[in-house]
Protein backbone atom coordinates (compact mmCIF):
# COMPACT_ATOMS: atom_id res chain seq x y z
CA UNK A 1 0.00 0.00 0.00
CA UNK A 2 0.97 3.08 -0.80
CA UNK A 3 2.28 5.32 2.01
CA UNK A 4 2.77 9.00 1.27
CA UNK A 5 4.47 9.75 4.42
CA UNK A 6 7.30 7.32 3.51
CA UNK A 7 7.52 9.14 -0.02
CA UNK A 8 7.92 12.12 1.79
CA UNK A 9 10.67 10.91 4.09
CA UNK A 10 12.92 9.53 0.88
CA UNK A 11 12.73 12.49 -1.35
CA UNK A 12 13.85 14.68 1.97
CA UNK A 13 16.52 12.02 2.36
CA UNK A 14 17.20 12.24 -1.13
CA UNK A 15 17.69 15.86 -0.69
CA UNK A 16 19.75 16.23 2.17
CA UNK A 17 22.19 13.73 0.57
CA UNK A 18 23.00 16.34 -2.41
CA UNK A 19 23.38 18.49 0.15
CA UNK A 20 26.21 16.22 2.22
CA UNK A 21 27.75 15.23 -1.58
CA UNK A 22 28.05 19.02 -2.45
CA UNK A 23 29.73 19.68 1.04
CA UNK A 24 32.07 17.32 0.50
CA UNK A 25 33.09 18.24 -2.67
CA UNK A 26 33.62 22.08 -1.78
CA UNK A 27 34.66 21.27 2.19
CA UNK A 28 37.46 23.53 1.21
CA UNK A 29 35.51 26.71 -0.04
CA UNK A 30 33.42 28.82 1.27
CA UNK A 31 29.96 26.96 1.98
CA UNK A 32 26.99 29.60 2.11
CA UNK A 33 23.61 28.24 3.96
CA UNK A 34 21.93 29.53 0.16
CA UNK A 35 24.09 27.98 -2.32
CA UNK A 36 23.95 24.00 0.09
CA UNK A 37 20.08 25.14 0.17
CA UNK A 38 20.13 25.44 -3.51
CA UNK A 39 21.84 22.17 -4.07
CA UNK A 40 18.80 20.35 -1.81
CA UNK A 41 15.91 21.89 -3.24
CA UNK A 42 14.97 23.37 0.06
CA UNK A 43 14.88 27.22 0.78
CA UNK A 44 17.67 28.48 2.67
CA UNK A 45 15.19 29.49 5.63
CA UNK A 46 13.71 25.62 5.94
CA UNK A 47 16.80 24.27 4.87
CA UNK A 48 18.45 24.97 8.06
CA UNK A 49 15.89 23.83 10.16
CA UNK A 50 15.17 20.07 8.18
CA UNK A 51 19.01 19.84 8.22
CA UNK A 52 19.40 20.21 11.59
CA UNK A 53 16.58 17.81 12.75
CA UNK A 54 18.05 15.23 10.05
CA UNK A 55 21.62 15.32 11.07
CA UNK A 56 21.39 16.33 14.52
CA UNK A 57 23.76 19.52 13.48
CA UNK A 58 23.40 23.06 12.33
CA UNK A 59 25.23 23.32 9.20
CA UNK A 60 27.63 25.52 10.13
CA UNK A 61 28.34 22.71 13.23
CA UNK A 62 28.71 20.17 10.89
CA UNK A 63 30.53 21.74 8.16
CA UNK A 64 33.19 23.19 11.13
CA UNK A 65 33.33 19.56 12.38
CA UNK A 66 34.37 17.98 9.25
CA UNK A 67 36.93 20.67 8.75
CA UNK A 68 38.49 20.05 11.97
CA UNK A 69 38.71 16.56 11.74
CA UNK A 70 40.12 16.35 7.95
CA UNK A 71 42.58 19.08 9.09
CA UNK A 72 43.39 16.94 11.95
CA UNK A 73 44.12 13.28 9.87
CA UNK A 74 46.21 15.82 7.52
CA UNK A 75 48.50 16.72 10.45
CA UNK A 76 48.98 13.55 11.10
CA UNK A 77 49.64 11.47 7.18
CA UNK A 78 51.56 14.48 5.92
CA UNK A 79 54.30 16.05 8.40
CA UNK A 80 55.97 17.64 5.38
CA UNK A 81 52.75 20.21 5.02
CA UNK A 82 52.54 23.34 7.22
CA UNK A 83 50.20 23.88 9.74
CA UNK A 84 48.88 26.73 7.99
CA UNK A 85 48.30 25.55 4.45
CA UNK A 86 46.25 23.02 5.99
CA UNK A 87 44.14 25.18 7.28
CA UNK A 88 43.86 27.33 4.33
CA UNK A 89 43.34 24.23 2.44
CA UNK A 90 40.69 22.45 4.45
CA UNK A 91 38.29 26.04 4.37
CA UNK A 92 39.00 28.05 7.62
CA UNK A 93 39.71 31.64 6.91
CA UNK A 94 43.52 32.13 8.67
CA UNK A 95 45.69 30.28 10.62
CA UNK A 96 44.84 32.06 13.81
CA UNK A 97 41.28 31.06 13.57
CA UNK A 98 42.05 27.99 12.76
CA UNK A 99 44.13 27.63 15.92
CA UNK A 100 41.32 28.68 18.11
CA UNK A 101 38.36 26.42 17.00
CA UNK A 102 41.51 23.51 17.26
CA UNK A 103 42.18 23.86 20.31
CA UNK A 104 38.71 24.57 21.62
CA UNK A 105 37.49 21.33 19.75
CA UNK A 106 40.62 19.06 20.47
CA UNK A 107 41.71 20.46 24.00
CA UNK A 108 45.14 21.30 22.34
CA UNK A 109 47.04 23.47 19.34
CA UNK A 110 47.32 21.68 16.23
CA UNK A 111 51.11 21.36 17.01
CA UNK A 112 50.74 19.40 19.83
CA UNK A 113 48.36 17.01 18.24
CA UNK A 114 50.54 16.99 15.47
CA UNK A 115 53.87 15.68 17.48
CA UNK A 116 51.92 13.18 19.24
CA UNK A 117 48.63 14.48 21.21
CA UNK A 118 46.39 12.68 18.26
CA UNK A 119 47.77 9.45 20.37
CA UNK A 120 46.50 10.89 23.50
CA UNK A 121 43.38 11.30 22.32
CA UNK A 122 43.20 8.09 20.90
CA UNK A 123 44.07 6.89 24.12
CA UNK A 124 41.20 8.52 26.16
CA UNK A 125 38.37 8.03 23.47
CA UNK A 126 39.02 4.00 24.08
CA UNK A 127 39.35 4.73 27.97
CA UNK A 128 35.91 6.12 27.93
CA UNK A 129 34.50 3.31 25.93
CA UNK A 130 33.99 4.40 22.29
CA UNK A 131 36.15 1.03 20.95
CA UNK A 132 33.23 -1.27 19.95
CA UNK A 133 31.97 -4.18 17.58
CA UNK A 134 32.09 -3.03 13.64
CA UNK A 135 29.62 -3.97 11.37
CA UNK A 136 31.46 -2.76 8.07
CA UNK A 137 29.51 -4.98 5.77
CA UNK A 138 26.16 -5.84 7.95
CA UNK A 139 28.45 -8.57 9.59
CA UNK A 140 30.46 -8.44 12.88
CA UNK A 141 34.31 -6.85 12.34
CA UNK A 142 36.20 -5.63 14.74
CA UNK A 143 36.48 -2.17 15.78
CA UNK A 144 39.49 -0.76 13.49
CA UNK A 145 41.19 2.29 14.95
CA UNK A 146 42.35 2.71 11.20
CA UNK A 147 38.98 1.47 9.79
CA UNK A 148 39.25 5.16 7.99
CA UNK A 149 43.01 4.22 7.18
CA UNK A 150 44.59 6.50 9.41
CA UNK A 151 46.36 4.72 12.47
CA UNK A 152 49.94 5.20 12.78
CA UNK A 153 50.92 3.03 16.10
CA UNK A 154 52.05 -0.20 15.66
CA UNK A 155 52.65 -3.10 17.15
CA UNK A 156 56.18 -5.19 16.88
CA UNK A 157 55.65 -7.11 13.22
CA UNK A 158 53.40 -10.25 13.52
CA UNK A 159 54.51 -13.05 11.08
CA UNK A 160 51.84 -12.77 8.81
CA UNK A 161 53.03 -8.91 8.76
CA UNK A 162 56.35 -9.91 7.44
CA UNK A 163 54.89 -11.56 4.77
CA UNK A 164 52.47 -8.32 3.70
CA UNK A 165 52.90 -7.43 0.19
CA UNK A 166 51.86 -3.75 -0.89
CA UNK A 167 51.89 -3.01 -4.65
CA UNK A 168 51.49 0.69 -5.99
CA UNK A 169 49.60 0.93 -9.44
CA UNK A 170 47.66 2.90 -11.21
CA UNK A 171 43.61 2.49 -11.07
CA UNK A 172 41.19 4.27 -13.54
CA UNK A 173 38.27 6.29 -12.48
CA UNK A 174 35.03 4.11 -11.28
CA UNK A 175 31.61 5.33 -11.37
CA UNK A 176 29.89 4.72 -8.29
CA UNK A 177 26.44 4.01 -7.25
CA UNK A 178 25.98 4.82 -3.10
CA UNK A 179 24.18 5.32 0.05
CA UNK A 180 25.65 6.92 2.91
CA UNK A 181 25.39 5.83 6.58
CA UNK A 182 26.52 8.59 8.91
CA UNK A 183 26.11 6.65 12.77
CA UNK A 184 29.25 4.89 12.62
CA UNK A 185 30.94 1.23 11.03
CA UNK A 186 29.26 -0.93 13.70
CA UNK A 187 25.91 0.62 13.65
CA UNK A 188 23.12 -2.59 12.81
CA UNK A 189 21.51 0.25 10.36
CA UNK A 190 24.66 -0.03 8.04
CA UNK A 191 23.04 -3.40 6.98
CA UNK A 192 20.35 -1.55 5.46
CA UNK A 193 22.61 0.58 3.44
CA UNK A 194 23.60 -2.55 1.85
CA UNK A 195 20.20 -3.73 1.30
CA UNK A 196 19.31 -0.33 -0.58
CA UNK A 197 22.18 0.19 -2.98
CA UNK A 198 22.16 -3.46 -3.91
CA UNK A 199 18.56 -3.52 -4.61
CA UNK A 200 18.52 -0.31 -6.23
CA UNK A 201 21.05 -1.34 -8.85
CA UNK A 202 19.82 -4.84 -9.42
CA UNK A 203 15.91 -3.78 -10.22
CA UNK A 204 17.86 -1.56 -12.95
CA UNK A 205 19.61 -4.48 -14.08
CA UNK A 206 22.98 -3.03 -13.56
CA UNK A 207 24.75 -5.56 -11.04
CA UNK A 208 27.21 -7.69 -13.39
CA UNK A 209 30.31 -9.83 -13.64
CA UNK A 210 32.29 -6.94 -13.36
CA UNK A 211 30.44 -5.08 -10.92
CA UNK A 212 32.31 -4.12 -8.06
CA UNK A 213 31.06 -3.35 -4.07
CA UNK A 214 33.38 -1.01 -2.71
CA UNK A 215 33.27 0.79 0.65
CA UNK A 216 34.59 3.72 1.89
CA UNK A 217 35.31 5.20 5.33
CA UNK A 218 35.23 8.32 5.85
CA UNK A 219 35.92 9.37 8.95
CA UNK A 220 39.04 7.97 11.70
CA UNK A 221 37.54 6.70 14.43
CA UNK A 222 40.57 8.34 16.09
CA UNK A 223 39.42 11.87 15.14
CA UNK A 224 35.56 11.80 14.57
CA UNK A 225 32.91 10.77 17.25
CA UNK A 226 31.79 7.25 16.96
CA UNK A 227 28.40 7.87 15.94
CA UNK A 228 29.48 10.63 13.82
CA UNK A 229 31.94 7.98 11.33
CA UNK A 230 30.25 8.33 7.64
CA UNK A 231 30.74 5.24 5.66
CA UNK A 232 29.42 4.53 1.78
CA UNK A 233 28.17 1.42 0.74
CA UNK A 234 28.94 1.24 -3.27
CA UNK A 235 28.38 -1.08 -6.29
CA UNK A 236 29.88 0.48 -9.75
CA UNK A 237 28.10 1.30 -12.33
CA UNK A 238 27.96 2.54 -15.87
CA UNK A 239 28.78 5.70 -17.19
CA UNK A 240 25.73 7.98 -17.53
CA UNK A 241 24.18 6.25 -14.89
CA UNK A 242 21.89 8.78 -12.68
CA UNK A 243 20.82 8.46 -9.28
CA UNK A 244 17.56 8.28 -7.41
CA UNK A 245 15.90 8.47 -3.94
CA UNK A 246 18.56 7.77 -1.44
CA UNK A 247 20.89 6.62 -3.94
CA UNK A 248 23.20 9.18 -5.10
CA UNK A 249 25.93 8.73 -7.65
CA UNK A 250 30.05 10.28 -7.83
CA UNK A 251 33.43 9.30 -9.16
CA UNK A 252 36.33 7.37 -7.35
CA UNK A 253 39.10 9.15 -9.18
CA UNK A 254 41.65 7.55 -11.32
CA UNK A 255 45.37 7.83 -9.75
CA UNK A 256 48.20 5.96 -7.50
CA UNK A 257 46.90 3.50 -4.99
CA UNK A 258 48.93 1.46 -2.16
CA UNK A 259 47.00 -1.54 -2.76
CA UNK A 260 47.07 -4.50 -0.43
CA UNK A 261 45.01 -8.16 -1.23
CA UNK A 262 44.13 -9.05 2.16
CA UNK A 263 42.48 -12.68 3.86
CA UNK A 264 41.28 -13.06 7.23
CA UNK A 265 39.52 -12.97 9.58
CA UNK A 266 37.87 -9.56 11.53
CA UNK A 267 40.51 -9.38 14.27
CA UNK A 268 43.04 -9.22 11.41
CA UNK A 269 41.71 -6.07 9.42
CA UNK A 270 43.23 -3.62 12.07
CA UNK A 271 46.87 -5.19 12.02
CA UNK A 272 46.65 -4.66 8.45
CA UNK A 273 45.75 -1.18 8.36
CA UNK A 274 48.00 -0.24 11.29
CA UNK A 275 50.95 -1.66 8.83
CA UNK A 276 49.88 -0.08 5.60
CA UNK A 277 50.30 3.63 7.54
CA UNK A 278 52.47 2.67 10.39
CA UNK A 279 54.91 0.83 9.11
CA UNK A 280 55.01 0.35 5.24
CA UNK A 281 53.87 4.12 4.00
CA UNK A 282 56.52 5.69 6.20
CA UNK A 283 59.37 3.49 4.46
CA UNK A 284 57.61 3.58 0.75
CA UNK A 285 58.44 7.13 0.07
CA UNK A 286 55.46 8.16 -0.41
CA UNK A 287 52.38 9.67 1.59
CA UNK A 288 48.76 9.21 1.57
CA UNK A 289 46.66 11.49 -0.85
CA UNK A 290 43.94 14.03 0.21
CA UNK A 291 40.88 11.30 -0.72
CA UNK A 292 39.76 8.67 1.23
CA UNK A 293 40.72 5.27 0.99
CA UNK A 294 38.48 2.20 0.33
CA UNK A 295 38.20 -1.41 0.39
CA UNK A 296 36.90 -3.65 -2.65
CA UNK A 297 35.11 -6.49 -1.32
CA UNK A 298 35.79 -9.82 -3.34
CA UNK A 299 33.53 -12.45 -1.25
CA UNK A 300 30.73 -12.79 1.21
CA UNK A 301 31.96 -13.21 4.68
CA UNK A 302 28.52 -15.09 5.25
CA UNK A 303 29.56 -18.25 2.94
CA UNK A 304 33.02 -18.32 3.82
CA UNK A 305 33.51 -22.00 5.28
CA UNK A 306 35.96 -20.25 8.10
CA UNK A 307 34.31 -16.66 7.79
CA UNK A 308 37.15 -15.00 6.01
CA UNK A 309 37.44 -11.03 4.48
CA UNK A 310 38.80 -11.04 1.66
CA UNK A 311 38.85 -7.57 -0.06
CA UNK A 312 41.35 -5.08 -1.77
CA UNK A 313 42.68 -2.51 0.25
CA UNK A 314 43.11 0.92 -1.62
CA UNK A 315 44.86 3.75 -0.24
CA UNK A 316 45.33 6.82 -2.63
CA UNK A 317 49.08 7.95 -2.43
CA UNK A 318 51.27 10.63 -3.84
CA UNK A 319 55.08 10.68 -3.44
CA UNK A 320 56.49 12.57 -0.36
CA UNK A 321 56.93 15.69 -1.38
Amino acid sequence: MFDPKKKTLSIYRARLNRALHYIDKHIGEELLLEVISRAAGFSPYHFHRIFRSMVGETINEYVRRLRLEKSAVILINNPFRSVTEIALDCGFSSSSNFARVFKEHFGMSASEWREGGYYKHRVSKIRQGESKICKTTGKNREESDSDAGYNRDVNPLTEKEHRMRVDVKSLPETRIAYVRHMKGYWDPGLADAWKKVSTWAGVRNLIGPKTQYIGISHDSPDVTPADKCRYDACVSVPAGTKGSGEVNITTLPSGKYAIYHFEGQPQEIKDAYAYMYGKWMPESGYQPADSPCYEIYLNDPEKDPEGKFVFDMCVPVVPVR
